[in-house]
This record gives C-alpha cells, sequence and structure tokens, in this order.
C-alpha cells in the first residue's frame, strides 16, 4: 500500500471515527437507531475512492468507535458491524451492477435500509432467541431510508464540492 492511499484512508477513517462517536452522543426517539454522519464518510469514500478504502474506513470506524465508546465485542459491536458490512456490500453493487446503477442518494438509501434490516436481525440472534420483533421492522425500514436519504444527500452534495476543489487545484 501506497502512503498516499494510506494516509487516505487514515483520514478518512478518522473523520468517520469522530462522526461515529459524536453521534452516539445525539438524543434519538428510537433505542438503537443512529443519525448516521458516520456514514458520510463511507458514502464519499465508496463513490471517490472505491470499494477497498471504503471496506477499510468502515472496519476503523465501528471498530475504534465501539472501542471508544466502550462496548467493544458488545451486541451493539455485532449489529454494527453486520450493518455496516451489509450497507457497504449493497451500496457497492448498487453502484455497480444495478441498472441502471444508483445514484450516491439511492446507493446510500438502499445500503441504510439493508444496514437496518440486518441490524434487526442480528438483534434478534443475540438477543431474543431468534424471534424477530415485527413491529420493529417497518419501523427501521422507514427510518433507515429517510436516514439513508439525508445521508445521500449530504455525501453527494460534499462530493461536487472535493471533485470541483480538486479540478481548481488541478488547473
Amino acid at each position: 500500500m501506497d502512503a498516499k492511499r494510506l494516509s487516505r484512508i487514515g483520514i478518512l477513517s478518522a473523520c468517520a471515527v469522530a462522526a461515529y462517536v459524536f453521534e452516539a452522543f445525539i438524543p434519538v426517539p428510537v433505542p438503537w437507531a443512529r443519525v448516521g454522519i458516520s456514514n458520510v464518510v463511507v458514502v464519499i469514500t465508496l463513490f471517490g475512492f472505491g470499494f477497498g478504502e471504503a471496506l477499510l474506513v468502515t472496519l476503523v470506524r465501528i471498530t475504534a468507535g465501539q472501542l471508544l465508546l466502550g462496548m467493544m465485542f458488545s451486541p451493539s459491536f455485532m449489529m454494527a458491524l453486520a450493518g455496516g458490512a451489509a450497507a457497504l456490500a449493497v451500496m457497492s453493487c448498487v453502484r455497480r451492477y444495478a441498472v441502471p446503477p444508483l445514484s450516491v442518494i439511492g446507493a446510500s438509501v438502499a445500503g441504510a435500509v439493508a444496514n437496518n434490516v440486518v441490524q434487526i436481525f442480528v438483534f434478534a440472534a443475540l438477543l431474543t432467541s431468534g424471534a424477530v420483533p415485527a413491529g420493529l421492522m417497518g419501523t427501521f425500514i422507514v427510518l433507515g431510508a429517510a436516514v439513508g436519504f439525508a445521508t445521500g444527500v449530504l455525501s453527494a452534495e460534499l462530493l461536487k464540492k472535493v471533485r470541483l476543489e480538486s479540478r481548481a487545484g488541478v488547473e
């Protein structure tokens, strides 16, 4: 791995971890719901640099974030890891294989919904002997779509700014 790629991953990971820890302190109306600020960094990384970088940022974000919050290897960690992996896999697939490919916003919505669905199944497997609370599924799909849309809009705008900045710097 070259120094430029390593430093890019380090900076993006640091931003994602800081956002992950910050958002843990934002009050939410539904238990385990998160605002999704740290996911903006993952979406930008996926669309700006690719799957490999986004995977590393996701793993560092969740591992370091959970460690800093004192929740390493807890059910929360397992849910975050499974949900983050599912979200990244779905976003990558719809970005690459959907016809036509989904936009940043569409991919973000799909990833957020996948994240929430997988987290509910992990929650059920770890804490309720496999019974999926049906009432939670609909609520978390709607919340995932809403948060994914907001995350996608913010990510798309930031990607435009970054691309404009990088073009301006070259000229």
